[in-house]
């Protein structure tokens, strides 16, 4: 695919793309707040986690649901960023695309599994007794948790997720795609990911996933960078360089180099000293 095609395929693709963006952020933040763990006195963690879910379970499963949705959709998103970047050489191998699709896909599928299964186990703990308590603990713990094929897939597709956030950023930052902000931005939903943080870890990657929809529609403020519109690398220009207090590489004239030597500067003739006056 040569650059104008590229930049065709770019342009049917970005509105798809940034939509997908937008609904995968929309459905994070959604997915958020349909399941809140309650605190019980006298109950471990665990335990009490079980009975959330048990009481929730329409809750639990449709936030399950939701994120997984929101996994398959973030496919479409990373694969239209990796093909962007891989377009303008940002150092992205070729056979990084099965895991721009595999991981959103294994991440799908890990956390609906994992949805019925908790569902599954909260039912028995909270049919049953101790409850409370380091019994209560005991108890829980003796359940078996997740099973080691489901967490094998579970791990697999949250850290090909997390690592597909970090890495396309950083790389489409170098060819021009990215702000600094948003790759910085992209690193930090990512490590998210993995560390989920209540509360904070769905909007932060919702907001990036917002705000990378607005660049793929070229609404982003200031307009997009010229990597964009070229197909090739080209660094995002600064504020500086849009407000025109510093010139863009582009505008910079390249220095005219002058195939001839230059001419030796005349070497100015010595006057003639007193001795040699008076010997004469």
């Amino acid at each position: 695919m040569n650059r104008d095609q590229q930049l065709q395929w770019e342009a049917r693709w970005r509105r798809p793309a940034a939509i997908a963006a937008f609904v995968a952020g929309g459905m994070l933040v959604i997915s958020a707040m349909l399941f809140f763990p309650e605190d019980r006195k006298g109950i471990e963690r665990n335990p009490d986690l079980l009975l959330s879910i048990d009481e929730q379970s329409g809750g639990y499963l449709a936030s399950a649901v939701l994120s997984a949705l929101a996994g398959l959709l973030l496919a479409g998103v990373f694969l239209y960023l990796f093909r962007a970047t891989l377009a303008r050489g940002g150092g992205v191998p070729p056979w990084f695309v099965y895991l721009v699709v595999g991981a959103p896909v294994l991440y799908a599928l890990s956390t609906i599994a994992g949805a019925f299964e908790a569902i599954d186990l909260g039912d028995e703990f909270a049919s049953g007794k101790p409850i409370r308590g380091e019994a209560g603990a005991d108890r829980a713990r003796d359940l078996g948790g997740t099973s080691a094929p489901l967490v094998a897939l579970a791990t697999a597709g949250t850290v090909g997720v997390a690592f597909l956030f970090v890495m396309l950023p950083l790389r489409a930052r170098r060819v021009g795609l990215l702000t600094p902000f948003m790759a910085i931005l992209g690193v930090i939903a990512g490590a998210l990911v993995v560390f989920q943080l209540t509360g904070i870890s769905s909007v932060i990657q919702a907001f990036w996933l917002g705000a990378l929809g607005v660049l793929f529609l070229g609404k982003w403020p200031g307009g997009r960078g010229p990597a964009w519109e070229s197909g090739r690398a080209e660094p995002w220009p600064s504020a500086a360089q849009r407000r025109g207090v510093v010139p863009t590489p582009d505008e910079e004239e390249p220095a005219k180099l002058d195939p001839t030597p230059p001419e030796p500067e005349p070497v100015p003739e010595r006057p003639a000293s007193r001795k040699r006056r008076r010997k004469r």
